[in-house]
Formats: C-alpha cells, sequence, structure tokens
C-alpha cells in the first residue's frame, strides 16, 4: 500500500521534498539556520540580491550562518523571465553568498558560462545596459580552458580593475574546478550561481568550497 500511495504522489512534489530535505541536512551540517521560504517584500531577513533578483522572484530554503569567517546565505530562486514576442523561460537557481571583508568597494562584475541562453543575456543587458564583454583569450594572459567556458563582463570603467581581481592565475582555477557555477562580484558580496533543479550535496558542497575560495583570494588580491 505504502508503495501504491508513492507512486501516486506528483513527481514534481516528490521532487520538492527531496530538494528540502538536501537543503535541510545540508544547513543542519554546515551549521546554518534555515528558514524555508521568506517573502521578499514582507517577511524580515536580510535579502539575498544580485543579478537574479527580480520583482517576480520566489525564494525558498532560505539560509544563514558563517563559514570560515565569513557570513553565508543560501537560497532557491525561481523566476520566470517573459520577453516581448517570445515565449516565458522559468528558471531556477541555487544561489550561495559570501560577505567579503574588503574595506573598499570592489567592481560589480559577473563571470558567466558561454551556455546561458539567449534569453537570459537578454535580460541581463537588459538590467545592465553599460557592462561589456571582456573578451577572455590567449593574448590577454587568459587560459584556453577559461576562455572556452566564461566572459567576464563589467563597465568600461571598471574593466582594469577587474581583470585585475579575476587574474590570469584565479581564472584557471574558476575554469578547472567550478565546473557549471557562475560567478557575481557586487556590493562587496560574492554570488556564486548554479542554474539546478535538483541540488544534492555534492553540489551545495562545492558551492560552499570554492565560493568560500574564492572569497578569500578576492579579500587577499589587495593590489586592485
Amino acid at each position: 500500500m505504502a508503495s501504491l500511495l508513492k507512486r501516486l504522489v506528483p513527481v514534481k512534489v516528490m521532487q520538492s521534498r527531496l530538494n528540502r530535505r538536501a537543503y535541510m541536512q545540508f544547513a543542519e551540517r554546515i551549521g546554518l539556520v534555515y528558514f524555508g521560504y521568506v517573502n521578499q517584500r514582507h517577511d524580515e531577513h536580510q535579502p539575498v540580491r544580485g543579478l537574479t533578483a527580480s520583482a517576480s522572484h520566489r525564494d525558498n530554503h532560505y539560509s544563514i550562518g558563517a563559514f570560515q569567517g565569513y557570513d553565508v546565505a543560501l537560497v532557491e530562486r525561481t523566476d520566470t523571465i517573459r520577453r516581448p514576442k517570445k515565449k516565458p523561460v522559468s528558471y531556477e537557481w541555487v544561489v550561495m553568498t559570501f560577505k567579503l571583508h574588503r574595506p573598499v568597494d570592489l567592481p560589480h562584475v559577473f563571470v558567466g558560462l558561454h551556455t546561458h541562453g539567449d534569453t537570459f543575456y537578454s535580460q541581463f543587458f537588459t538590467k545592465f545596459a553599460n557592462f561589456r564583454a571582456i573578451r577572455a583569450n590567449p593574448t590577454t594572459g587568459y587560459g584556453q580552458a577559461f576562455s572556452d567556458k566564461y566572459s567576464i563582463y563589467a563597465k568600461p570603467s571598471q574593466v582594469l580593475s577587474s581583470t585585475r581581481l579575476f587574474n590570469p592565475e584565479i581564472a584557471a582555477v574558476i575554469a578547472e574546478r567550478f565546473d557549471d557555477l557562475t560567478i557575481e562580484l557586487w556590493d562587496n558580496y560574492l554570488y556564486i550561481y548554479s542554474q539546478h533543479t535538483k541540488p544534492s550535496a555534492e553540489l551545495l558542497d562545492k558551492m560552499l568550497t570554492y565560493g568560500a575560495w574564492l572569497a578569500r583570494v578576492l579579500d587577499e588580491n589587495v593590489d586592485v
């Protein structure tokens, strides 16, 4: 009977339960406080911003705490992007943030995968119309592995400081270790994104481990 009832539960509901378990177990293991769903307009909490924030997004599995000396926040974010004469595109993001310790403002930088679709980048440039792609290629010191996966985006006035922060050595580690993760640096917060519908302990651990590593490296990169 239990097996029959399990088969009758919609797949979407089952996946939602599995997602909740993954987030709760991760939060408990790392020492984060798990809040679950938060209303971006009414709940009293520190909002997770970044490029995926919008007037229509929905946040769930919100968790906060500390890791290796950094204030950390985690959220699963869903949203639907609508464009005139285009089919709506739904997104599900796992977003993890790290509050940097730098006493000075850092440039707003986005390190984006080439595999993000046209809808994503259309929305991105609608929000940040003054951003330009800094084409990473071997002549600028970036390795081919990074060039094949990522481009760096920043304001024209912040190109030099952005490439100093994300120098070829850091870019090489990103290309080798970050897999399908996307990176944003904004308002002295580091954002690590994964466009993922089925979070796992391995994914969350990867975001935490390499996010903390990158936060520390950016904090120590004092030449910017």
